[in-house]
């Protein structure tokens, strides 16, 4: 019998600022990416086995679209949903797939590099983020593209920009 397991990992760093206990518990609770864990484990109080908890009458009001409660959970159900990993030597790619094989070599590239010459691959260095998602409140009388500039970029030593 096969055996298959789904690890869907979420962290939370500060590095700019103290993890004060009301932050603490929150995410211990299940709060924004975070899920609710069964006494004493790993493993999420919403899962497969029990229907991942939900909520058809939410679905039915329209209060959410999944009826799964947080999106830290709505992800992991998906990413547990897919099912096993496919073994993709035996795909059989054609020309419309030009990106899905141009991205493979990269990223094989990257690995050969990171092995063969310690390289760092792409993406790893603060100088390869040019832009990144920010959650942050504007003055009405400002313009979104002025406004937001230093949230949008990445900054050294700088904690997220985010409401």
């Amino acid at each position: 019998m096969a055996f298959t397991i789904t690890v869907a990992d979420s962290l939370t760093a500060f590095p700019c600022a103290a993890n004060d206990t009301i932050t603490r518990a929150a995410l211990r609770a299940g709060k924004g990416i975070h899920v609710e864990y069964e006494p004493g484990t790993c493993r999420p109080l919403a899962n497969k086995d029990n229907d991942y908890l939900i909520d058809r009458a939410a679905q039915k009001r329209g209060d959410t679209f999944s009826g799964i409660k947080g999106i830290g959970m709505q992800d992991a159900s998906l990413q547990e949903s897919m099912g096993p990993i496919v073994d993709r030597t035996k795909e059989n790619l054609v020309s419309t797939d030009n990106g899905i094989i141009m991205a493979r070599h990269r990223l094989l590239r990257a690995v050969k590099a990171l092995v063969d010459k310690g390289a760092t691959p792409p993406g790893v260095d603060t100088v390869h983020h040019r832009c990144r998602s920010a959650s942050i409140v504007l003055p009405a009388d400002q313009h979104f593209k002025d406004a937001a500039k230093g949230a949008l970029g990445v900054q050294a030593d700088a904690e997220h920009v985010t409401v």
